[in-house]
């Protein structure tokens, strides 16, 4: 991608969100001038309020572009009846989406995103019927992508074999004194192209992280990560937009910082039913040893529930081998990941020091641990059959059987990361190992010696896997493998000889869009 000054950037910018837009009917094209169309620089809208199409059943045409997101616009119109109408938006190198309305209506909003920088899109509108028809034809062309955020690479795009998916993730520079004020959300396509961003004017000196994005409400959850220096100050931990980029939710205000005791460290989620689920920071023994709280709030953060390490294990008074020491204190259980089923009753903690916990939700009961020292018989032969501080873990249930798969970074004896997927059977209390890759074998080995890393199950039974934080003069990336350990899609993220841009957690989703030709290559 390539980087344009400031100014010449603004010019671009306005220039591509005051662009001329046209409208057609199935049979003809009407030109600015018999259109009336007026333009407006400032806000990109362009109406066609005496647009005469299918005589005169659609009118009061506008395009109009999105101040958040340059990538995006804004289509509205009304039609004269009561119609449900969908539309389909594409360029000469981009085959495009298209989406619909549920319901008949006479005034009608499309939102219009997922697009790549600097393209021009034809925006078709169809009237939703047994037989669809053509309505109306206009236009928009996309702007650039700010030069806050940095570009990406693709590596390997294997398509027959990849899930189609955005990539969702936060883009992180964290070296003086390449620190980004507005850190940035980022979406990238299946080609590696990114498709949408977000960038974030908060707190100066904040970082976003744990970035997911929300099916049921389409929309993007993302926490706030505040340093010791801003401890004082009280902020919002986390916040919700919708995908024009407004803000639909705010957490309350607190003075908080990560891994102090009011705020979070490692995981801040939005559950299914509204509510926040974090870990928070305990600390012991004249705060020389740090444990962990898991805590579920309502979004007004009135806590629900809530399980300390000591309100079960007795904390060490002195610091235990297995724990990671700092210059000022122990971190004794350094949970980095939960996952509550709250429809299923329990909770999973995973500790990669202590080990993988299963918990009663309700009586707050360890069912079982799972680790080299756990509750489970190992039945695999392996060189390291039991994992070395693991990261992110995710769950498959099949019945009885479940599936565990981690990013298991082998800080303590291997000294190289891969991925891991067990087979665990509660009934019988034995595990085996289904799946192993580290990457070796096939040159493309890794140690992310900073215990950071992600999996993710995808629909097609590959595994997507982020390899966080490596050493130069690796990047940090991200890449889907087979069950027969093929890498078929990996993207990069951009290094320099001073700095890295850190991937810490990402979201991969089906977007609510309809690909009109997802596999197509350009």
């Amino acid at each position: 991608m390539r980087r344009f000054p400031i100014i010449f950037f603004v010019f671009v910018l306005i220039f591509s969100i005051s662009c001329e837009n046209k409208l057609s009917g199935p049979a003809q094209e009407i030109s600015d001038e018999d259109s009336d169309t007026a333009h407006d620089g400032d806000t990109g809208e362009t109406p066609d309020d005496d647009a005469d199409t299918e005589q005169g059943s659609l009118f009061n045409l506008k395009v109009e572009g999105n101040e958040k997101n340059s990538l995006s616009c804004r289509l509205t119109f009304s039609t004269a009846d009561k119609k449900k109408t969908f539309v389909k938006y594409y360029a000469p190198t981009h085959a495009g989406y298209k989406i619909g309305e549920e319901t008949a209506k006479n005034d009608h909003y499309f939102f219009l995103w997922g697009m790549r920088e600097n393209l021009d899109y034809t925006i078709e509108i169809y009237s939703d019927e047994e037989t669809p028809e053509l309505i109306a034809t206009t236009e928009f062309h996309s702007g650039f992508i700010p030069q806050s955020i940095y570009p990406v690479h693709l590596v390997t795009n294997e398509k027959e074999s990849v899930q189609p998916r955005f990539l969702l993730m936060t883009q992180t520079t964290n070296t003086e004194p390449y620190i980004n004020e507005n850190p940035a959300i980022i979406m990238v396509d299946t080609d590696g192209f990114i498709v949408w961003y977000y960038e974030y004017y908060g707190l100066e000196g904040a970082l976003l992280s744990d970035t997911t994005y929300r099916e049921g409400t389409k929309t993007i959850v993302s926490g706030i990560n505040k340093e010791l220096s801003l401890a004082e100050i009280p902020y919002e931990e986390g916040f919700e937009i919708d995908l024009e980029g407004n803000t639909v939710w705010e957490s309350p205000d607190i003075a908080s910082y990560s891994y102090g005791e009011t705020g979070w460290h490692h995981q801040y989620s939005i559950l299914d039913d509204d509510t926040v689920l974090y870990i928070g920071a305990e600390y012991l023994n004249n705060n020389t040893i740090i444990s962990d709280k898991i805590i579920n709030v309502d979004k007004n953060y009135n806590e629900l529930w809530s399980w300390a390490y000591t309100d079960t294990f007795v904390p060490p008074e002195e610091c235990p081998p297995t724990s990671i020491i700092y210059d000022y204190f122990c971190d004794w259980t350094h949970t980095n990941y939960v996952t509550m089923l709250k429809d299923e009753g329990v909770v999973y903690i995973n500790s990669p020091r202590l080990g993988f916990y299963k918990m009663d939700l309700n009586t707050k009961k360890i069912l079982w641990k799972f680790g080299e020292d756990g509750d489970f018989i190992m039945l695999s032969d392996n060189e390291f059959p039991w994992t070395d501080f693991t990261h992110t873990p995710q769950l498959l249930r099949d019945g009885s059987v479940l599936h565990i798969l981690f990013f298991d970074n082998g800080l303590k004896k291997r000294y190289y990361s891969r991925v891991i997927e067990y087979k665990i059977n509660e009934d019988t209390m034995t595990a085996e190992i289904t799946f192993e890759y580290d990457g070796r074998d096939a040159g493309h080995g890794w140690f992310a010696d900073q215990g950071w890393g992600i999996v993710h199950y995808m629909e097609n039974g590959n595994i997507l896997v982020g390899t966080g934080f490596v050493d130069p003069p690796e990047k940090s990336s991200i890449f889907e493998i087979t069950r027969d350990a093929r890498v078929v899609w990996e993207l990069e993220n951009y290094r320099n000889e001073d700095f890295m841009v850190e991937i810490y957690k990402f979201d991969k989703f089906i977007p609510p869009l309809e690909f009109m030709d997802e596999q197509k290559n350009y």
